[in-house]
């Protein structure tokens, strides 16, 4: 009986000191999560893959800035980002797009507020096989092959090989995935001929082994002017879109400032809280010279175009 009572107690203590444990453990959680600033502290956000590259080199920038501070990206498709802010796993999200009425009233419900910026503009970019014959293709043509009325690359062109559509995409939920869906109004896009992979990346390298693919990739991945993006590019061709009167245009950032290219789209950094921490200050990071200057320097559109301030200096000068 001693001895049952005894296993009894070291159990009880046990239990205690785990329950101590645990709740020491999620107190420091919670305190760190709370008392982040705008120039300390940890926080978490998530992006939509197409971002990710381009929001890495503003989070190092920042951080390098700021030392005292730790921005974790998290990547996660789209409306996978838009679910992990509403339950508070992360601390703000990138995306292409503003929250819906739905998750609007959602966050009413939870009696906190969001904050979001539109921080740059990217685009969709269509990449094919150097087999493919076009030189261009129509908004009208895209949306025919999204929604399952042109199957085969023939009735593009009658030059092309007499193969199947078959089209690449990133996750479902993605960014791309629901740009196309609301572009087109595509109601349903599971039942297409579609391969999908996890990345950017994948895609391109999918449609650089299949001649009959057609792939969708963000132009924030294409402006990005690494050796290795460059070389696997070069394996492929970006077809210039057609706008509304037959003129076509590659996503550029000239075309994009000039609003020719008529896949564009804009990016959205959103917060969630209630007070201005961490996660605020490197959204508004992003929005500021700084930041914006490095979505120029990638080739990308930023939301404010920095400005350069050049003194001239006149005087008179005396000819002899």
């Amino acid at each position: 009986m001693k001895t049952l009572l005894k296993k009894i107690s070291l159990i009880t203590i046990s239990v205690m000191f785990l329950w101590a444990c645990h709740s020491a453990t999620q107190e420091k959680q919670n305190a760190e999560k709370k008392y982040d600033t705008p120039t300390s502290g940890s926080v978490y956000i998530a992006v939509d893959e197409a971002f990710y590259h381009i929001i890495q080199q503003q989070a190092k920038m920042f951080m390098n800035e700021y030392e005292q501070t730790q921005i974790n990206l998290v990547i996660a498709p789209e409306d996978k980002a838009v679910a992990l802010l509403l339950r508070d796993s992360v601390d703000a999200i990138i995306i292409s797009r503003d929250l819906n009425s739905n998750e609007k009233k959602e966050i009413e419900r939870q009696k906190t507020i969001t904050r979001a910026w539109v921080s740059y503009v990217d685009a969709i970019s269509v990449v094919v096989s150097p087999a493919i014959k076009d030189t261009s293709i129509s908004l009208s043509q895209l949306k025919d092959i999204f929604t399952g009325k042109i199957k085969n690359w023939k009735e593009l062109n009658p030059q092309n090989p007499d193969s199947e559509i078959i089209m690449v995409l990133d996750n479902a939920n993605s960014s791309n995935h629901n740009f196309l869906k609301n572009k087109f109004e595509i109601a349903d896009i599971s039942k297409l001929k579609i391969f999908g992979t996890k990345s950017n990346l994948a895609i391109v390298e999918q449609v650089a082994k299949r001649e009959n693919a057609l792939g969708i990739v963000s132009f924030s991945w294409i402006s990005e002017e690494n050796e290795a993006n460059q070389k696997l590019l070069s394996g492929v061709k970006i077809l210039p879109v057609q706008d509304s009167t037959g003129k076509a245009y590659l996503a550029s950032q000239i075309n994009l400032a000039q609003n020719l290219y008529p896949l564009s789209r804009e990016v959205y950094s959103i917060v969630k809280n209630n007070r201005i921490g961490l996660s605020y200050a490197f959204m508004a990071f992003l929005g500021q010279e700084t930041g914006q200057r490095i979505f120029l320097k990638a080739g990308l559109l930023p939301k404010k175009i920095p400005t350069r301030e050049i003194e001239i200096i006149t005087r008179n000068l005396e000819i002899k």
